[in-house]
């Protein structure tokens, strides 16, 4: 594998990893505040609550001299109550009030202190001021209230009100529920989206690793077969008529060849030329303009002669082709051909070489 390709894949999984862990500090972050959100909630019925007991203290204010504790209590009896909501009303340290007739008598005897029995609860009660409504949130017997409060005098007496709702009953109303579960599910469907296409898309740039460390395998490959080809093509261009000049001598050879296997007929050719130049410029454009078909051979070294065959090629097509040169027409000695049927090749070619040159081949 490509070494950058390598450092490329780990830097995906590495970027992949780390994008989980922001989207899951996203879902813890977003979890908290949420969370927040409760407290903001509860610190908004609190104050609503406050206003409650305000309104509970005007009607107490209102009410005519000579007025009881009895009197009190029969307001509150009137408010809404229940085991998670509830008022509470104490005379100087000692309960007169609790829900309703039946806790009340249940409490009987009991200080406020022994009703608010925990830290938070008894701080809540040091705390409050003469006619100043104030609230808190405190845990009693492993349950969270909302407690709002106040002191007030009546008469000549002393008395502490207070209305506790839990908290529960606060965050479980069905649109404030509602909303927080809304809030919970899109959170959480937009971290797993997020974290799918994170996936996705690290998934996809791995696999489009993959796909170019197949791609360079296959190009090693073609390029492996191609420089075989290549050697293939150079070894056999190595003995290819275009490259070479052949001996007079090896004339019969090739006829003898051609003969066995059943060529239908061959051309002959010889051309004398003026110069060596000439011989050698001709040399050269035959490389273009003739195919492997058109054999080439040395009449002898100190002449300027040069002998043709051409395999398969009737007189008139050799001719055509010796008119791309541009050959004198007594540079061209003569062209002949042999067909199959008629004396071998070799007494054709023979005849031929005498006819033109005088000479036996």
């Amino acid at each position: 594998m490509n070494p950058e390709r390598q450092k490329e894949k780990m830097r995906v999984y590495r970027t992949t990893s780390l994008a989980i862990c922001v989207l899951l500090f996203c879902l813890l972050v977003g979890v908290f505040y949420i969370h927040s959100y409760d407290e903001g909630v509860l610190q908004v019925y609190s104050r609503q609550q406050d206003a409650y007991i305000q309104l509970v203290l005007d009607q107490i204010n209102l009410l005519k001299d000579g007025s009881s504790a009895e009197d009190i209590t029969a307001i509150l009896e009137t408010m809404d109550s229940s085991n998670r909501k509830f008022w509470t009303l104490s005379e100087d340290d000692s309960l007169i009030f609790v829900k309703n007739v039946q806790e009340t008598n249940r409490y009987k005897g009991f200080s406020t202190a022994t009703f608010f029995a925990s830290d938070e609860g008894l701080t809540f009660l040091d705390d409050m001021k003469l006619n100043y409504v104030e609230h808190q949130i405190i845990e009693l017997d492993n349950e969270r209230y909302v407690v709002s409060g106040t002191v007030f005098k009546f008469g000549n007496r002393q008395y502490t009100v207070c209305l506790m709702t839990d908290v529960d009953v606060v965050l479980q109303e069905n649109a404030f529920l509602s909303a927080k579960i809304v809030l919970y599910v899109t959170l959480v469907a937009m971290v797993i989206l997020a974290g799918v296409a994170c996936v996705s898309l690290a998934d996809l740039v791995r696999k489009k690793i993959l796909e170019l460390d197949d791609c360079d395998a296959q190009i090693v490959k073609l390029n492996k077969t191609i420089e075989k080809l290549n050697h293939r093509i150079n070894k056999n261009d190595m003995f290819h008529p275009r490259w070479n000049m052949y001996k007079q001598t090896m004339i019969p050879e090739f006829l003898s060849g051609f003969e066995q296997k059943n060529v239908e007929e061959i051309s002959f050719a010889i051309i004398e030329f003026e110069s060596d130049d000439s011989k050698t410029e001709f040399l050269e454009n035959a490389l273009v303009y003739l195919d492997k078909s058109v054999l080439r051979f040395m009449i002898n070294e100190n002449e300027n002669r040069v002998f043709l065959l051409f395999v398969n090629t009737d007189e008139t097509e050799a001719k055509r082709q010796l008119q791309q040169f541009d050959l004198k027409e007594d540079e061209v000695r003569g062209v002949s051909t042999w067909k199959k049927g008629s004396d071998s090749a070799i007494t054709a070619a023979n005849m031929f070489y005498t006819d033109v040159t005088g000479d036996k081949l």
